[in-house]
Parts: structure tokens; sequence; C-alpha cells
């Protein structure tokens, strides 16, 4: 996963929080494709679920704070992400470093990051930066 301008929302801390997560998430299928083992993929995996419960905390504090009118959605849609990648969190111990499990990772986190950055963050900062977000 390559960071585009096009991801740019323009708020520093959320652009920041999106490149560090592109490179984590590289990292983490770097390892699996390298077949590394299970305690490398166990702890990008880790760090990535904190990282991503931080980094939605910080959208939702700025979008409650500029009162972002699609906050209850955009906040349902962190959610149900936060129990998507709970659940592949869990089954790394099962299938750590597998084919199947890249692929999930591939396919629910990445293109999922990707689009959510691109679709909605994108939409959502350039409404707080209006509200002088910054």
């Amino acid at each position: 996963m390559q960071w585009e301008p096009k991801m740019a929302t323009g708020i520093a801390k959320i652009d920041a929080q999106h490149k560090e997560l592109i490179r984590r998430i590289n990292k983490l299928l770097d390892a699996m494709k390298e077949g590394q083992g299970r305690e490398m993929v166990g702890e990008v995996l880790e760090f990535l679920g904190r990282y991503v419960v931080e980094h939605f905390a910080d959208e939702e504090a700025l979008m409650k704070r500029y009162g972002y009118p699609k906050y209850p959605e955009h906040k349902a849609i962190h959610d149900r992400f936060k129990k998507e990648f709970e659940a592949l969190a869990a089954d790394n111990g099962k299938r750590a470093g597998s084919l199947s499990l890249t692929l999930q990772v591939q396919n629910k986190v990445v293109d999922w990051l990707r689009k959510h950055i691109m679709n909605v963050d994108v939409k959502m900062a350039a409404q707080l930066k209006e509200k002088g977000a910054a």
C-alpha cells in the first residue's frame, strides 16, 4: 500500500497517522510474505490494533470539536472496522503467516483503509477545515 496525494486530508496530525498506518501495514504484509515468525506478525497486528484505536479516537475528537454532522455514521464505520480487525488479530494465533491470513489482511485492512481514507476521511476533513481545523 502506498501513500498517494489524493489520500491527503490537509489536517497534519491525521495525515501523519495515515502515513504511519500505511507504513505499519506494509511492515505486516512484508513479514507475512516472508514467512517471518508468529511473534513478528503478532507484534505488528498488536501495534496496529492499538494505533487504529488511537487514530480513530483522534479523528472522532476532531469531528466532535468542529461539529461534524456525519459524526454518528463515521463513528459507526470506525466501530465496525475495530471489531473486524480484532477478529483478524485473534485469528492470527491460529493462522499466523498463512496465505489465507495474508489475503484477509490485504482485503479487509488494506483495501478498507485506502477506501476509507479517500472516500470518507478526505470528505470529513474538508468540512472540518472549513470550520478551522488544521
